[in-house]
């Protein structure tokens, strides 16, 4: 088995493995590097390689760069010692990158917005280099069976969503006396919705094998489901997937509810606004009782006013 190295795990950078049967093949990360600022020199790129068992480069293989509202792919192409390929992120750009044409492990959380490492990493001046081995998945591999369960509550008969990363990959209804399992699932970050009062759980990690115990908090007192909410603007706006992209950590991280409807906002405590919003937006949503926090609109300000910068 190659042993995989991960130094960039200081700056937040996960390998997800992919779930793969053993015999398979299959795109592994073995090794992903943060640049010391020698090495880096002020640049801000996703350096990448693919190789085979002999360590030989594996030219054409392509590598898709994806992000919220966004993707790209690269291609391995250029010779030694450049890496085979590169891709250039921009400020507030949180990336992931796996391998095409095969099951692949994913690296996620690229992003250049750390501090100061001088001479030649500053913000937004950070890089990385991924190596992807094209190999065979033995057995130890390839688990996935880690499973989370917990208790709803005052949830009995809620549908819960598991999401794995912003994707629904199973749905459940809440038995009588509270209680949800989801089994059988692969390596992965997951957060749990209960779509019926906006409470959210998570994020946890699974590593194919480990069970993890998940329970909700108590529901909110009165009639409004949720103390604090996040209110986007048009779903489909370029401004809008710039600031999920920029809070979908600090959302999961603190289970606050969020979405792009003004009635469902109105059932909360307080609604903070999120970027640009009409004053009839501001008007219904005091009219049905909510503290309106009007949040920056400048990136850089909206991360300052949340402390996240």
């Amino acid at each position: 088995m190659t042993d995989v190295i991960n130094d960039a795990e200081a700056y937040g950078v996960e390998i997800i493995p992919a779930s793969v049967e053993p015999g398979q093949v299959y795109w592994k990360v073995i090794r992903v590097h943060h640049l010391t600022p020698e090495e880096n020199d002020g640049r801000h790129h996703i350096f990448l390689d693919a190789v085979n068992e002999a360590g030989d480069r594996l030219y054409g293989t392509m590598i898709t760069i994806l992000w919220d509202g966004g993707s790209d792919a690269v291609t391995i192409e250029k010779q030694p010692p450049e890496a085979g390929a590169n891709f250039p992120m921009w400020k507030w750009q949180v990336c992931s990158a796996e391998c095409v044409g095969a099951s692949s492990d994913r690296v996620i959380n690229l992003r250049t917005d750390h501090p100061d490492e001088a001479p030649g990493n500053t913000l937004f001046h950070h890089s990385f280099a991924i190596t992807y081995l094209y190999t065979v998945a033995e057995e130890s591999e390839t688990p996935a069976a880690s499973s989370i369960s917990g208790r709803v509550p005052g949830g009995g008969g809620h549908t819960l969503e598991l999401l794995d990363a912003e994707n629904v990959v199973k749905t459940l209804v809440v038995a009588a006396d509270e209680r949800y399992s989801f089994d059988d699932l692969p390596a992965s970050a997951y957060t749990v919705h209960d779509k019926s009062d906006w409470r959210v759980a998570g994020p946890v990690f699974l590593d194919g094998v480990n069970a993890v115990l998940l329970d909700f908090a108590a529901p909110l007192p009165e009639e409004r489901i949720a103390d604090s909410y996040f209110l986007f603007g048009d779903v489909a706006a370029p401004d809008t997937q710039l600031y999920l992209s920029l809070l979908s950590d600090y959302l999961a991280q603190n289970a606050i509810p969020f979405g792009f409807e003004v009635d469902d906002a109105a059932q909360a405590v307080t609604v903070n606004l999120i970027g640009h919003h009409p004053q009839e937006t501001v008007d219904a949503l005091e009219a049905a009782g909510c503290q309106v926090v009007t949040l920056p609109v400048d990136p850089g300000e909206l991360l300052t006013a949340l402390s996240l910068s």
